[in-house]
C-alpha cells in the first residue's frame, strides 16, 4: 500500500470514529450542532498531522501549532463568538479556558436534550480536539499499529459517563467502533510489515479473519446477553446544589398574602387536573420535604438546569398552558402540570429566566433559583399525567428509600391494614376508607407533621383529626409503609376563567405504578367530616373496621377490595391456618414426591450393591453374588424364582443361564479354587442380566430399572439371617433345598 493511500485510510477511519464516538450525544443534545462543535477540530487537527508529516522534526510543529489553535478554534466552534475580523478576542479565549473546567458538570446537570449553545457546546469540542490530538499524530506522522488506537478508545469511555442513562443503539455503535479499530490496527500492523526490508507484501486475509471474529462474538454476545438492566451504568454527577430544595422547602405551600388573594392566571389547564407546585417526596422526623434525590429514581430525580426542551419520562397527550403570575404569590416552586417537555419564558426581560429554572424529572417540579418573580409570565408544553386506576393496576415494588425508614414508628398503627392476603394497593384503599369513615378536619394551618403529630395524635387516636396537610402526610407515610411508593404534591385547583386564589390550594397524594407513572390519590379518597359541620364519625377500633371492610367485600359487594376466596373468615378476620383440603393435598403431594425420589434412587442404590458385591474377598462368594444378580434382574423384570430352589432349577425357570448354574455349583461345592477365572464367571452372569431385562417389552424394561423388589428380598434376607459370610458358604449350600444366597 502506497503512503498516500495509507494516509487517506488513517484520516477516513479517524474522522468515522470520531463521528460515531460524538454521536452517543444525539440523545443529549437538542439538534446536531454538536457536531460541528466536535468534527471541527478533528478535520482541522487532521490537515495539520497531514502537513506536519512531511516535514522535518513534524511532531514538535504539530504540537506547537495544535497548542496555538486551541482557543480561538474553541471560541469560534464551540462558544461561537467571533471578534473583529473573525478573530475572537482574549476575553472569550481567557473565558473558554475557564468555562472548558466547569462544561463536563454544566452538561449532566442539564436536563437533556440540552441547546447545543455556550459552555455545553465545548464538551465535544473537547472531545474532538484532544482525542484526536495524539491519534491524528500516532496514525500519520509514526508507524506504530495499536498507538492511535488507545486515544479513541479513551475518547468512547469519556463521551458514555456525558450522555443519558440509556443511549439510543449504544451496543451497536460500540460493536462498530471495536470493529473499526481492530481492523484498522490489524491493517496497520501488515502495512508495516510489508514495508520491512526482504518482506512481502501481506494479503488482507488476516484483517479480514479479524474484523469477522470480533464481529460474530460482538453480535452473539450482543444477541444472548442483551443489557437490559441499566440500574448499574456510571453517569457523572452535575455539581451539587444542596441548599437548593432544602431552601425551598419552606415555600411549598404559598403564604397567605395580605392584600390580593389571587396567586396567578392560567390558561389551557385541561378540566380534572391541578397545576403542582412542591413535591414531597422525602419523610424526615420533621415531616416530609423535597429531596435533593427523589428516592427511586435511578440517578435522574435531581434539580437540574434545562433548555427551552425537555424529554419527558412517558409518552402521552401534551397540553400547553400559560400561566401569569399576580403579588398574591410568594413562592420558590414554579406552577406546573404533568412533565414538561419546553418552556417558554422569553416575555421575562430582566426576570426570570430559562438558566434561574432547576427542573426534577421525577417529581415534574421546578424551582426558581431566588424565587418566583410576582411579574412573571410564562408558557410550557407538557405530557399530561395519567389520570386513575383500578385495583387490577399493578403497584411498583418499592424501593428501601421509598419506603421512608424514618416512618418506621408508624407500622404498629398500620398492623391491621397489613393483610397477607391483600394487594398492597388494597391494603391503601383500606387505610383511606378508615381515614375518610372514622377522621375529622381541621380547616386552619397547621403543617406538624412528626411522628408523635402522625402517629399517637391521628392514626393512633380513637378519632383522627387533622388539617388536610396532616391527612396527606399520613396518607402518604402510611402508603409507603404498606407496599406502595408514595409522595406528597402541594398544588392548586383551576378557578374559573383561570384564576387561582388561595382558596384553591391543595394537597395530594401520589402513587407510583408498574409502569413508572405517578396517579392521584384524590383527598376525597382520604380526608374525614369537617369539624366545623357539626359531623360526628363513627369511631371504631382499625382491627373491627378492617374485619367488617374485608367481610364485605369477600361477599363481592366490594369494587376496591377482593381478598381471595378462604382467606377470610365469615367475621372478615384472617383464617388461623390452611384449610383441611389444602392440608390434606399438601401431604399427598409431598408423600407422592417422596415415592418418587425414592423410585429415582432406586438405580443408584443398585449399582452401589452390584459393586459391592463384586468387590467379595471370597472366591466362593463371587460365584454366589454373581449368580444372585440374574436373579434380582428376574425379580425386578416381573418372573421371579423360587430362592429355595437349586441353581439349575432357577436356571430352568428363568429359561436361560443353565451353564452358568452348573458353573456356580461347581464351584461352591469344590474343595478348592475351581480351575476357570471368577471374573469370567461374574461378566458371565452381567451378561445374561442385561440379556433378561432387553427380553421384556419396553415397558417392563424401564421398570426393572427402578423396580425396587430385589432390594427388598435382600432386606428381607437379612433380617432372616441368610445372608453369613466367610467360610461357611460352602458348608450351607451343600444341600439342594438350602440355596446360598447374596448377602444383599
Amino acid at each position: 500500500m502506497s503512503r498516500a493511500r495509507g494516509a487517506t485510510v488513517d484520516v477516513a477511519v479517524i474522522l468515522v470514529a470520531m463521528l460515531a464516538v460524538l454521536s452517543i450525544l444525539d440523545d443529549t443534545f437538542a439538534d446536531r450542532r454538536y457536531l460541528v462543535s466536535g468534527m471541527v477540530p478533528v478535520a482541522v487537527l487532521l490537515v495539520l498531522a497531514l502537513v506536519a508529516s512531511r516535514v522535518r522534526e513534524g511532531g514538535w510543529w504539530y504540537t506547537l501549532a495544535a497548542v496555538v489553535l486551541f482557543s480561538p478554534l474553541g471560541a469560534l466552534v464551540a462558544l461561537r463568538e467571533p471578534g473583529p475580523y473573525l478573530l475572537p478576542t482574549f476575553a472569550t479565549m481567557s473565558r473558554l479556558h475557564a468555562d472548558a473546567v466547569n462544561a463536563p458538570t454544566t452538561l449532566v446537570s442539564t436536563v437533556p436534550p440540552v441547546d447545543p449553545t455556550g459552555v455545553v457546546a465545548l464538551v465535544p469540542f473537547l472531545i474532538g480536539f484532544f482525542a484526536t490530538l495524539p491519534a491524528a499524530w500516532l496514525a500519520l506522522g509514526t508507524t506504530r499499529a495499536l498507538a492511535p488506537v488507545v486515544p479513541l478508545v479513551v475518547a468512547l469511555a469519556a463521551t458514555i459517563p456525558l450522555g443519558v442513562l440509556v443511549p439510543t443503539l449504544l451496543v451497536p455503535r460500540g460493536v462498530f467502533i471495536g470493529i473499526l479499530l481492530v481492523a484498522w490496527s490489524a491493517v496497520r500492523a501488515r502495512r508495516r510489515e510489508g514495508a520491512a526490508p526482504g518482506r512481502v507484501h501481506a494479503s488482507l486475509a488476516a484483517p479480514l479473519t479479524t474484523v469477522v471474529t470480533v464481529a460474530l462474538v460482538s453480535g452473539i454476545v450482543a444477541l444472548l446477553v442483551p443489557d437490559t438492566d441499566q440500574s448499574d451504568r456510571v453517569l457523572l454527577r452535575g455539581r451539587e446544589e444542596s441548599p437548593l430544595a432544602s431552601g425551598a422547602a419552606s415555600s411549598v405551600l404559598p403564604p397567605e398574602p395580605e392584600g390580593a388573594d389571587v396567586l396567578f392566571r392560567a390558561r389551557g389547564v385541561p378540566d380534572g387536573l391541578r397545576l403542582r407546585f412542591a413535591t414531597l417526596d422525602l419523610y424526615t422526623p420533621e415531616g416530609w420535604v423535597p429531596a435533593e434525590e427523589s428516592p427511586g429514581s435511578e440517578g435522574y430525580g435531581t434539580f437540574k438546569r434545562i433548555g427551552s426542551d425537555v424529554a419527558p419520562l412517558h409518552p402521552g397527550r401534551t397540553v400547553v398552558v400559560r400561566v401569569r403570575m399576580r403579588p398574591g404569590y410568594d413562592s420558590d416552586w414554579l406552577p406546573m402540570l404533568g412533565e414538561l417537555t419546553s418552556i417558554d419564558l422569553d416575555w421575562n426581560p430582566g426576570r426570570t429566566d430559562v438558566a434561574d429554572v432547576r427542573y426534577n424529572q421525577a417529581t415534574a417540579s421546578a424551582v426558581v433559583l431566588g424565587g418566583v418573580d410576582a411579574r412573571d409570565a410564562y408558557s410550557f408544553e407538557s405530557v399530561v399525567p395519567v389520570g386513575g386506576f383500578t385495583r387490577r393496576d399493578a403497584t411498583r415494588e418499592p424501593s428501601e428509600d421509598q419506603t421512608q425508614p424514618a416512618g418506621a414508628f408508624l407500622d404498629d398503627y398500620l398492623r391491621p391494614f397489613a393483610r397477607d392476603e391483600l394487594l398492597p394497593l388494597e391494603r391503601v384503599l383500606l387505610l383511606a376508607r378508615y381515614l375518610r369513615t372514622n377522621g375529622l378536619v381541621r380547616y386552619e394551618v397547621d403543617v406538624a407533621q412528626t411522628p408523635d403529630d402522625l402517629g399517637r395524635q391521628m392514626l393512633g387516636s380513637r378519632r383522627v383529626t387533622g388539617t388536610p396537610f396532616q391527612y396527606s402526610a399520613l396518607m402518604a407515610l402510611g402508603a409507603s409503609r404498606l407496599g406502595v411508593p408514595a409522595r406528597v404534591v402541594t398544588g392548586a385547583d383551576v378557578g374559573r376563567r383561570g384564576v387561582v386564589d388561595h382558596g384553591d390550594v391543595l394537597t395530594w397524594v401520589e402513587l407510583q405504578f408498574a409502569d413508572g407513572t405517578w396517579r392521584p390519590l384524590d383527598p376525597e379518597r382520604f380526608l374525614g367530616s369537617p369539624v366545623d359541620q357539626g359531623a360526628s364519625p363513627t369511631s371504631s377500633d382499625p382491627g373491627d373496621f378492617v374485619n367488617d371492610q374485608l367481610a364485605q367485600a369477600s361477599k363481592g359487594e366490594d369494587d376496591e377490595i377482593r381478598p381471595p376466596s378462604g382467606s377470610t373468615n365469615a367475621d372478615g378476620s384472617p383464617v388461623s391456618g390452611r384449610p383441611a383440603w389444602q392440608l390434606a393435598l399438601a401431604c399427598v403431594v409431598v408423600l407422592v414426591a417422596a415415592a418418587l425420589v425414592a423410585l429415582l434412587l432406586v438405580p443408584l442404590v443398585k449399582l452401589l450393591r452390584r459393586a459391592r458385591r463384586r468387590r467379595t474377598s471370597s472366591w466362593s462368594r463371587l460365584y454366589v453374588n454373581g449368580w444372585q444378580e440374574v436373579l434380582d434382574a428376574a425379580r425386578d423384570r416381573g418372573t421371579p424364582v423360587a430362592e429355595g430352589w437349586s441353581r439349575v432349577a432357577q436356571a430352568r425357570a428363568i429359561g436361560s443361564g443353565l451353564d452358568l448354574a452348573r458353573r456356580a455349583d461347581a464351584a461352591v461345592f469344590a474343595p478348592g479354587p475351581p480351575d476357570d477365572r471368577s471374573d469370567d464367571f461374574w461378566n458371565a452372569c452381567q451378561d445374561l442380566r442385561r440379556r433378561l431385562v432387553a427380553a421384556v417389552p419396553a415397558r417392563r424394561r424401564w421398570w426393572a430399572h427402578l423396580n425396587p423388589a430385589s432390594l427388598v428380598a435382600g432386606m428381607a434376607r437379612r433380617r432372616r439371617g441368610d445372608g453369613s459370610t466367610g467360610p461357611e458358604v460352602r458348608r450351607e449350600d451343600r444341600g439342594a433345598g438350602r440355596q446360598q444366597p447374596a448377602s444383599a
